[in-house]
């Protein structure tokens, strides 16, 4: 094996793994994010600040989800260019593919 085609499988290796240890440090801080809700003195007031609060833990897991499902994406090229169903061009064609 190629010593530029080991590289580029260690280095998919390790983008793949620090994307998924991030997504769980990331959800890790899920209590820095989602403190308990005080009360304003007004129901409506009370409902609004709760439902902001709720918006905020939402993005907070999708973006973990995010960075999982780079990590799978990762994991899926790397595998593929491992079997040499792919080549380089192929290798950044999986990884760029719906992006965005």
């Amino acid at each position: 094996m190629a010593a530029d085609f080991k590289a580029i499988l260690s280095d998919l290796s390790s983008m793949s793994k620090t994307f998924h240890d991030e997504a769980v440090n990331y959800r890790k801080l899920h209590s820095d994010v989602a403190p308990p809700v005080a009360g304003g003195g007004d129901a409506g007031l009370d409902h609004a600040i709760k439902e902001v609060a709720d918006l905020i833990v939402a993005l907070h897991i999708g973006f973990a989800d995010r960075l999982d499902d780079h990590g799978d994406k990762v994991t899926y090229a790397h595998d593929s260019f491992q079997r040499h169903d792919i080549d380089v061009h192929g290798l950044f064609e999986d990884l760029m593919v719906g992006d965005g």
